[in-house]
């Protein structure tokens, strides 16, 4: 398992922060990633799946404002996981 920090890289809110991306060691044929994070400072046991391909995230908040802050973080936890895993 490869885990990339996302603290002090994506922005959180609604009680969220983004702590860690993570993908298999086999990342390359792995269409999934998980994204740790906590609410109200407590890490959660399950994070949240992330479709690679598709670029969503396939779990859901049943809070508006929880779930508005995760999509408006996609964008930059894909860019900082392609920056990790693909810089040269």
């Amino acid at each position: 398992m490869i885990a990339i920090d996302l603290k002090d890289h994506v922005e959180g809110g609604a009680s969220i922060e983004f702590l860690r991306v993570e993908v298999p060691e086999g990342h390359r044929r792995t269409p999934s990633a998980l994204i740790r994070y906590s609410l109200d400072g407590v890490e959660q046991v399950y994070g949240l799946r992330l479709d690679l391909d598709k670029q969503v995230v396939l779990d859901h908040f049943e809070d508006k404002e929880k779930q508005e802050t995760v999509q408006r973080a996609v964008p930059e936890i894909l860019e900082v996981l392609r920056s990790a895993l693909y810089a040269s």
